[in-house]
């Protein structure tokens, strides 16, 4: 089934139409004075005749197809068939031993040129009408002067013309983006208040529920690794970007957010995960020292939350692992028991990082990791 043209193309389409039939009315009317006035020789007054019943029936059928079937107006066949027609009409006075009849109804082919196919059918209906309208300077009686002037006319005409139709459809497709631009908006934000109003019940019952079960003292391990592992992966559903993302898969995001995840289910501590940006660069160093941090604060600093912060920034990639637990005396740990200097630091400054451990008794540790990746 034909699709209905767009509000603009209907109306150039109901202007191309109208044009049609107001040029065969003048057609008509020119055709009839020839014939009828006195003084005015018409060798062939059959073919005066015939022009003006062809052109008069094409525009009534034209008019016609515009209604039930507008699509047709597009076709290269149909435009073809207008452009001949227009081409006859601007022959046919020569061809009836009469002064030219056609008035303005040449253009009407061009027009539909114009419609169909824009600055290309501009550029061939001019070239067409010209070149028909100057033959008939070979053998004929009519000044040159006269065929001239209408290839100018035909020229000026289709050219300006064109270039209208162009104008007017480069506005009606930016009004089209701009209309679609701002429904997509709207579509969006009102996605996003569904949304946000859904989490925040969910954070306000679920979430809620979920925190309580983790600090219930008679709760069973299994019952709080469970819990931890469902708050988990609704705050992933209802929170993919910003505080705390879901996991990217194949990058840093992923990577950090899974051995969060495993900390957290193996160990008795809460972590908290936020991340902010995401790589694909090879960040296993960082994910990997992130680890050991993580895994040693579950283990001796008594905390019940850890939180974790990763952040992907220009041309680095920073991981900070706090606790507010018992904390230690970094300066008073023994060489041969410092396993945070080898798994931590001493592994981060082998791939050009960095890592600083901060901790004091009684008010927790921090692990802040660096490492260089370049443009993120």
């Amino acid at each position: 089934m034909e699709s209905r043209p767009a509000p603009l193309e209907s109306t150039l389409l109901w202007i191309v139409t109208g044009y049609r039939m107001f040029a065969a009315l003048w057609l008509t009317i020119l055709g009839t004075v020839a014939i009828v006035s006195e003084g005015t020789t018409v060798d062939r007054p059959g073919v005066v005749l015939a022009t003006m019943a062809l052109v008069l029936l094409w525009a009534g059928l034209t008019t016609i197809l515009r209604v039930v079937r507008p699509g047709i107006a597009a076709m290269w066949w149909f435009v073809t068939l207008d452009l001949v027609i227009s081409c006859w009409s601007v022959l046919a006075g020569e061809a009836a031993g009469t002064i030219q009849f056609a008035g303005g109804y040449p253009l009407a082919g061009a027009f539909a040129a114009i419609y169909a196919f824009g600055w290309g059918g501009a550029v061939v209906s001019a070239i067409v009408l010209t070149i028909t309208g100057l033959t008939r300077v070979v053998g004929g009686d009519q000044s040159i002067s006269q065929d001239v002037a209408n290839s100018i006319a035909y020229l000026f005409s289709v050219g300006a013309t064109g270039g209208v139709a162009a104008t007017l459809r480069s506005f009606e497709r930016r009004r089209i983006a701009t209309e679609a631009a701002l429904q997509q908006e709207r579509t969006d934000r009102i996605r996003a208040e569904e949304h946000a109003e859904m989490a925040a019940h969910l954070h306000d019952s679920v979430l809620q529920t979920l925190a309580l079960i983790q600090r219930d003292p008679g709760s069973t391990p299994d019952i709080r690794g469970l819990a931890r592992h469902q708050e988990r992966e609704l705050r992933a559903w209802l929170f993919p970007e910003g505080g705390e993302n879901g996991p990217t898969p194949g990058g840093f995001r992923e990577a950090l957010v899974a051995v969060c995840s495993e900390i957290e289910d193996i160990g008795t501590a809460k972590v908290e995960t936020v991340v902010v940006g995401d790589t694909g660069a090879n960040t296993a160093p960082i994910v990997s020292a992130a680890r050991e941090a993580l895994r040693n604060a579950s283990t001796h600093s008594e905390a019940e939350i850890i939180s974790v912060y990763g952040e992907v920034a220009e041309r680095e990639v920073l991981v900070f692992v706090k606790d507010r637990g018992v904390g230690f005396d970094v300066a008073a740990v023994p060489e041969s028991r410092q396993g945070v200097r080898e798994s931590i630091v001493h592994r981060m400054e082998r791939h050009g990082g960095s890592a600083e451990v901060i901790s004091q008794p009684g008010k927790g540790t921090e692990v802040r990791l660096r490492l260089p990746i370049g443009e993120a």
